[in-house]
């Protein structure tokens, strides 16, 4: 069996957190990479800055260098040369930290030491000899080779801005494929999601519907959270007390049928060896209350007859036979059986039937037509049509009955189907109102549907039945 959470609400929570953990994560990832891509930008932009600043600086000191050198050769005075020795200073101070730039590779940090060490030895020879012509040339050499040194510094920092913008186009495309990615993984993680709990809600429902129309022969056994297996005991205990009660229901209706005819019987021979003046003359009085007993005990003799037929439609499902049928021609011979009681009424049977082939119960097919047609007789009024329509497609048929009777309300559509319910129909029609019902008995046993259509007058029933359905044992819908 397969390990769900002990709650519902435990597998919507975990639900919950699968679908957000990758925007969670590509959350997370975006906010790692911006924040080294900043940092990589501050860098960027302080090098550049320190970069500008220090070539300014370095140019000017040689600048102030060559100066003050070339006073002390005029001047020959001490001050002079401690002037030359403090921006000495201060040029070596700013050739060193611009040699300590991140991006400057070592063979240019090498050259730049270089200028140190030439400067550097001249100037050792300035203090020892006071010749300062070697200075002057060292810084010549320094001038143009420091400038050189500076425009080849600052080409390496523009290419690495440009790298720098090349990883940000980079990145910014890394980001794009991450979101498209978690979005894609939150909506499939979604989609499972909803799946799983679409397959679990599904099987509560099917076993609820299943109960609410009677298919109480097959067990009810949920799978999934604790909850849900716990509501599926509690569906099947209920399965099984529907079932005892339907059995019981069953067995009772069978045995006050068959206790109820045996009096019947005799009370209806009773009455017509009254009404055939065997045990006397009677008083017009006397004859009046012998046809009320006859009509009564013929209307109870229905009653009952229509209770076993309702009882044993209910069970049409499960010893539905499975022939191959000719439709029309069933309707054909239940209209026959109808013409004498028709014509007497002078109603018309206006048929329009396609040849229609289906596999099905003759038995129940044959009722289905024959109470339908039953009822259009019995409601329609004298010197009228009934209209039949027979029509099939590629896998049902459809068969309509029309009348025009005194119609059905539409709030009655489906109370109409209700064994005994009779609506609005007058009282003067005979009649025990499970004529509808045993015939949506038989429908759904082929797991059709029966239904009314709405009309302005009198009353069309439609019935659609599969043509080559195999059968269940219950009917899924009507």
């Amino acid at each position: 069996m397969k390990r769900y959470p002990r709650s519902f609400l435990q597998l919507v929570t975990l639900g919950h957190i699968l679908v957000a953990l990758p925007l969670l994560v590509a959350d997370a990832y975006v906010f790692v990479a911006l924040d080294s891509l900043n940092s990589r930008y501050r860098a960027a932009v302080e090098q550049e800055s320190t970069s500008s600043r220090l070539s300014g600086e370095l140019t000017e000191d040689l600048v102030h260098m060559e100066r003050d050198l070339r006073r002390y050769e005029v001047l020959m005075d001490a001050q002079s040369l401690s002037d030359y020795a403090q921006v000495r200073s201060e040029w070596q101070m700013n050739l060193q930290a611009f040699s300590r730039l991140p991006p400057l590779p070592e063979r240019l940090v090498a050259e730049l030491n270089d200028q140190l060490a030439l400067e550097r030895k001249a100037y050792l020879s300035l203090r020892e000899t006071g010749d300062a012509t070697p200075l002057h040339e060292a810084i010549d050499d320094i001038k143009g080779r420091s400038q050189n040194a500076l425009d080849e510094a600052r080409n390496i920092l523009e290419r690495e801005q440009e790298l720098y913008m090349a990883d940000s186009e980079r990145l910014r495309i890394r980001l794009v494929v991450a979101a498209a990615g978690a979005a894609l993984v939150t909506l499939c993680c979604l989609w499972l999601i909803r799946r799983l709990l679409s397959r679990l809600i599904g099987r509560f429902e099917k076993a609820v519907l299943r109960l609410g129309k009677g298919d109480l022969k097959q067990e009810i056994a949920l799978d999934g959270t604790g909850d849900l297996r716990w509501l599926g005991r509690w569906l099947e205990w209920l399965r099984r007390r529907l079932l005892s009660l339907e059995e019981n229901r069953t067995q009772v209706l069978r045995h006050v049928s068959h206790e109820l005819k045996t009096p019947l019987a005799a009370m209806h021979e009773g009455a017509s060896l009254l009404n055939e003046l065997i045990a006397g003359p009677l008083t017009p009085e006397q004859r009046r209350i012998v046809g009320i007993l006859q009509s009564n005990s013929r209307r109870l003799q229905d009653l009952i007859e229509g209770l076993l037929r309702l009882q044993q439609a209910g069970h049409a499902a499960e010893r539905i036979g499975h022939e191959k049928l000719r439709f029309d021609q069933l309707i054909t011979e239940v209209i026959e059986t109808y013409r004498l009681s028709a014509g007497e009424r002078q109603l018309h049977f206006d048929c329009a039937m396609q040849e229609t082939e289906i596999i099905a119960g003759r038995e129940g097919v044959m009722t289905i037509i024959n109470n339908l047609l039953s009822n259009a007789v019995k409601f329609s009024p004298d010197c009228s049509s009934i209209g039949i329509r027979l029509t099939h497609d590629s896998d049902q048929a459809i068969f309509e009955v029309i009348d025009h009777g005194p119609g059905i309300d539409a709030k009655d559509s489906e109370k109409i189907f209700e064994p005994f319910y009779r609506g609005n129909a007058p009282r003067k029609i005979a009649g025990v109102g499970l004529g509808l019902a045993i015939a949506r008995e038989f429908v759904i046993a082929h797991r059709g549907s029966l239904h009314m259509e709405p009309t302005a007058e009198g009353a069309h029933f439609k019935v659609i039945l599969p043509l080559h359905a195999p059968y269940l044992r219950h009917a899924p819908n009507t």
